[in-house]
């Protein structure tokens, strides 16, 4: 059962997004809680500062008119949030930690291609000098999940951990990804790797969670999808359809707080 913690205050200028494994031998990845903050406006002006305060558990409020909608009888991918000028050239640079091995960095390396295919006004760049990346994205420790924790088989593992930095406006303006280098000592199969990466960058597209199996970015890898689907296409366009749709210089909040697939 998904929870989420106390709302954060608009105000807020970082989102944390934990995906965690659970210890349990079928390998179930679960998510622990999210707040999403500013940068989900409906463009309409009936939020002062342009932006309004979710969690992924969110009920029909800012669909004026739906009332006879029950969204839990649909399926729903959630939108976070849209980038910041940074990406207006269409591009978005990654950095990769060199603290990594060959092979974890290349199923990486994969998962990004995998978006990167799909979007014309876009591209993902690696970095090359030392200055900081739109994106980083590094591992945890061997002995330590993605969330800094020492392994303990009485709790769950965060798999991926997305730290969203926003602008004063409530654009993202960076992200962290830290994915667990491990589970206790033992480094996950490549392609197990491959779908938590592509998962968190589902989040650094401005992706939040669906509320349902059989896609990327559902909460469980059992009930999930390995690969991205249509629905996570339009999801990612709607997000940032002031870039990938209208390709604007001027970033604006998405218009939907989710997509329909």
């Amino acid at each position: 059962m998904l929870t989420s913690s106390n709302p954060a205050p608009c105000s807020l200028l970082t989102l944390v997004v934990l995906l965690s494994l659970s210890v349990l031998p079928s390998i179930t990845i679960i998510s622990s809680s999210i707040q999403v903050t500013a940068s989900i406006g409906d463009n309409q002006g009936e939020d002062d500062n342009g932006s309004e305060e979710n969690t992924r558990n969110e009920e029909s409020d800012g669909d004026e008119g739906d009332d006879d909608i029950d969204l839990d009888e649909m399926n729903l991918l959630q939108i976070c949030c849209a980038w910041s000028d940074k990406i207006s050239d269409g591009v978005l640079e990654y950095r990769i930690s060199d603290e990594v091995d060959e092979i974890s960095k290349q199923s990486v390396l994969n998962a990004i291609e995998d978006w990167d295919v799909l979007f014309d006004n876009l591209i993902f760049v690696e970095k090359q000098d030392d200055s900081e990346a739109d994106v980083e994205i590094g591992f945890s420790d061997n002995d330590e999940d993605a969330n800094d924790e020492e392994f303990n088989y009485g709790d769950s593992i965060a798999a991926g951990k997305t730290e969203f930095k926003f602008d004063s406006n409530g654009f993202v303006d960076s992200i962290e990804v830290t994915l667990s280098g491990s589970i206790f000592g033992n480094g996950f199969q490549n392609s197990l790797l491959e779908q938590i990466a592509r998962h968190e960058l589902g989040h650094v597209l401005g992706l939040g969670h669906a509320n349902f199996d059989g896609n990327l970015m559902s909460t469980s890898t059992n009930g999930g999808a390995e690969n991205v689907s249509t629905c996570e296409i339009n999801g990612v366009l709607a997000a940032n359809y002031w870039r990938l749709v209208t390709v604007s210089s001027s970033p604006e909040y998405p218009e939907a707080d989710f997509v329909v697939c």
